[in-house]
């Protein structure tokens, strides 16, 4: 059981700093820093390379204890009293973090949507909205322009 305190510690500790990556990343957007982004973009991988080992070997702890197929809760429940403190302690900090990841990533999510619902008004302004690049050959040249040549 001290083995999955430590990893539910290790997996509150890498999404706190994913927490941090994701405000870095809001603030790039508003700021339409796309290297910044970029870079940002990058480190998230190797974010979720590290969260994806953790949640392995958690998955296994928990089948060599015997708990496969419970909840979280289960767990905290069947546990011994000086580890009930310890799991529902982290469980509740990842819980929170989790939950203000989702808050970041609808901001994100708006403030990207907002900036595309710009551009398309933009290119509509300037008479492109329906000139998209497309694979089919059928298609005159000009059809299937990339970037706009009134720019």
């Amino acid at each position: 059981m001290n083995t999955l305190c430590e990893l539910l510690k290790e997996n509150v500790e890498i999404y706190a700093l994913f927490l941090d990556l994701e405000w870095e990343k809001y603030n790039a957007v508003i700021k339409d820093d796309v290297l910044t982004l970029n870079d940002i973009v990058s480190q998230e991988e190797v974010y979720y390379l590290k969260m994806k080992g953790i949640e392995q070997k958690r998955e296994k702890q928990i089948e060599l204890l015997g708990l496969k197929g419970k909840t979280f809760k289960e767990i905290i429940d069947s546990s011994e009293d000086k580890y009930k403190t310890i799991l529902s302690e982290q469980f509740e900090e990842l819980n929170n973090i989790v939950e203000e990841l989702q808050k970041i990533n609808d901001l994100i999510k708006t403030v990207t949507e907002a900036r595309l619902r710009r551009i398309d008004k933009l290119m509509a302004d300037l008479g492109e909205k329906e000139i998209t690049y497309s694979k089919d050959k059928n298609k005159s040249a000009k059809e299937g322009i990339l970037i706009s040549k009134k720019i």
